[in-house]
């Protein structure tokens, strides 16, 4: 038998058929691209992110010590509160002066109440703007890739600035 006289048949299957040995794979997807070279920070943007950090410490302290005066003024505020909760108990109701002068003390209270809650209000810009500017830094500089020796160089540049500050006049 020829090759010539071979079945349609046969001559189909063999064009279907891949050759052996090989394989395919089909995911429906794209071959994956290499992944990106690593792109390191440069030096400029370690000197800004370390600058902004400094910065950021420095609101975060002024903050802090907002805060802590609020938390006295707001123990105070308490004190005076229990205070003001005993003297009603043993308040003469029959006493007209001794009701003024318990409505006097309530009075200065609320002011005090009053006060404390503004000086609530009047931080929270300064707070917001705060966490606005940390969670910016933190999404700019958290994630850089930096070589040691760039690090060690704008550290080094960063120190010799502290010691030249100090030194000033």
């Amino acid at each position: 038998m020829s090759i010539l006289r071979l079945s349609p048949f046969v001559v189909a299957a063999l064009l279907i058929l891949p050759p052996a040995g090989a394989t395919t794979v089909k995911t429906g997807k794209p071959a994956a691209s290499q992944p990106a070279p690593r792109t390191f920070a440069t030096r400029e943007q370690l000197r800004e992110c370390m600058d902004t950090e400094d910065s950021l410490k420095v609101r975060f302290k002024s903050i802090e010590a907002l805060d802590n005066a609020h938390e006295q003024l707001f123990n105070q505020v308490q004190a005076e509160s229990d205070k003001l909760v005993e003297l009603q108990a043993q308040l003469d109701r029959d006493s007209e002066v001794s009701i003024r002068a318990f409505n006097a003390l309530v009075k200065d209270h609320n002011l005090h109440v009053k006060q404390l809650n503004q000086d609530a209000a009047d931080s929270r810009p300064a707070k917001s703007a705060y966490n606005d500017d940390m969670v910016a830094f933190n999404h700019r500089c958290a994630r850089l890739v930096y070589r040691i020796d760039d690090m060690e160089a704008v550290m080094k540049e960063r120190r010799k600035a502290a010691a030249g500050a100090g030194a000033g006049p």
